[in-house]
């Protein structure tokens, strides 16, 4: 087996990336695995909460150390968070899955109570931004581009298995 045996699900807040890599994971006997989730076992706080504690800056060199590590794994299903798409080198872990959505669909999905536990997403307005900025990085790094609007997660599961070669 490869790196190339990994995959790293990519795309903005709320777009389903945890939910999307656990299922594949199961579907195909892959290694699941959060970056989010590893950054919140350290600090045993919530993402909210490392980024009022710590600062964003401190969040992201967290996320620099897991992209380091996750370049050794093979055979993993990989949840990252929307953010993870500023790291270096991105194509060393795997084939990056964006999960793409529009900015309005990824706000009906999200609950309220969502939307206040998630830091960058406090302000709809800068999150708008950051959206936008993010969506070039998102399509430029990715390997393959699955729509996830109005899909099921096995649609979106089967979809990915097409491309995955």
């Amino acid at each position: 087996m490869s790196k190339k045996d990994n995959l790293l699900f990519v795309g903005f807040m709320g777009c389903g990336k945890t939910t999307i890599a656990r299922a594949y994971a199961k579907k195909y006997d892959k290694i699941f695995l959060d970056t989010d989730s590893l950054i919140k076992e350290k600090y045993n706080l919530e993402i909210g909460e490392i980024f009022k504690t710590y600062g964003e800056k401190k969040f992201r060199k967290e996320e620099q150390k897991i992209a380091l590590f996750l370049h050794c794994l093979q055979n993993c299903s990989i949840a990252s968070g929307g953010g993870f798409i500023e790291q270096k080198k991105l194509k060393n872990i795997g084939i990056i899955v964006y999960l793409k959505a529009s900015f309005d669909y990824l706000l009906q999905r999200l609950s309220k109570e969502e939307l206040t536990t998630r830091p960058l997403f406090a302000n709809t307005n800068n999150a708008k931004i950051l959206f936008d900025q993010r969506i070039k990085k998102y399509e430029k790094k990715a390997n393959i581009i699955i729509d996830i609007e109005n899909k099921s997660v096995n649609e979106i599961i089967k979809e990915i298995k097409k491309e995955v070669k």
